[in-house]
This record gives C-alpha cells, structure tokens and sequence, in this order.
C-alpha cells in the first residue's frame, strides 16, 4: 500500500473520532484512497511490551485527554460527550467493519462513522448487537450481519492483519497514519499529512 493513506484507529480514542472526520478530506485533496484499519489498541500495546499505557492508568492524565479531546473536537466543530460506558472493548464493531467493508468499502466507512457518532457524539453504547440496531436501519443492513461478525472468520483475520501491520509499521497509540514509509500518531498530524502530501508533490 505504497500510494494510500493508511488509517489504523480504535473507535474508543476520541482523537480517532476526530481524526475519522477530518482525514477523508485530506485524501480527496490529494488524490489518495484513505484505507480504514480498526485495529485492537490493547493487542498492539501487549505485542510491544507496554503496560499501564491507557488513560485509566493515571487519573490526571485521563481527566487532562477527556478535557483537551472535548476541546479539540469543539475546535474542529464536532460534537463530543462523556461516553456512556468507558473504556468498553469494541470488538463487535471491529469485526463488523470488517465484514461490511468486504461487501463494500464505503458502508465500511459509513459504518465506521456511525460507531463514533453513536459512541462520542450521542454517548451511545455500542458492544452489543442490540446496541447497533437504529445504526443497521440506517445503513439499510440486517442486524443480522452485524451480529454474525462475531463468528466471521474472515473479518477475524483481517483484523487480525490490520492489527499486525499497525505494529509492524510502528504503532504505539491511536489514531495512527501510514503514508509510504511515512508514519503519523495522532489527529493534530493530520495537518502535517496533508503538508507532507503537498510537499511530496511540489
């Protein structure tokens, strides 16, 4: 994937929220596909060896992440509240992108949209089918798809590679960026992309 914008997020970092709305516009500028990877967090930290590196680890550091991502998204006019339940394990979600992206890309992304909004911007729960159900009337998919992600062999595996290429390429936090052999942590890099693309192509 030399000449693609490669986007590995967990739909539970709210920088990921933010950078799920911002980094499509990026690519349509450049002329790049933007390939969306949800990828589990906790896996990548366990393969790199970190330990007690999420938000709940030390308090102030996760009161500071929930007060400067409100204010980021504020800045970057999106809405944002106190998530129903936090931290939750998306996995469902995970998989179900998966298993809609191999059907067609864009409900992939549509889906993908959809888990943040509910989760960020409606402080919505989303671990369970029955969590999803207004989100599949929307999309026009039977929960019945979503529901079998949790057994779908191939959306496993491919989050399982996804997984594995956000830490072969170097990733310890989300959301993080491949460009080439050019790499980018955080949704306050999305700029920098941008630039970098602008740059590259002077």
């Amino acid at each position: 994937m030399s000449d693609v914008i490669e986007f590995f997020f967990e739909y539970v970092s709210p920088y990921a929220y933010i950078a799920a709305k911002q980094i499509e516009e990026v690519g349509k500028k450049h002329g790049k596909e933007v390939i969306w990877r949800p990828v589990s967090l906790g896996h990548v930290w366990k393969s790199i060896g970190a330990t007690n590196v999420g938000p709940g680890a030390v308090s102030q550091k996760a009161q500071y992440l929930m007060q400067d991502s409100a204010r980021f998204a504020k800045m970057a006019g999106l809405e944002m509240s106190k998530p129903a339940v936090f931290p939750v394990d998306a996995k469902l979600a995970r998989l179900a992108f998966y298993r809609l992206s191999a059907q067609d890309k864009d409900l992939g992304k549509a889906f993908a949209q959809g888990i943040f909004d509910k989760f960020w911007a409606k402080s919505e729960e989303i671990t369970e089918p029955e969590h999803l159900e207004d989100l599949a009337k929307e999309l026009k998919v039977d929960l019945s798809e979503i529901a079998e992600a949790l057994t779908d062999a191939d959306a496993k595996a491919a989050m399982i590679a996804s997984t594995q290429a956000a830490i072969d390429c170097g990733a310890f936090g989300m959301p993080w960026f491949k460009y080439g052999e050019q790499v980018f942590w955080g949704a306050d890099r999305i700029p920098h992309i941008d630039q970098y693309l602008a740059f590259k192509a002077a």
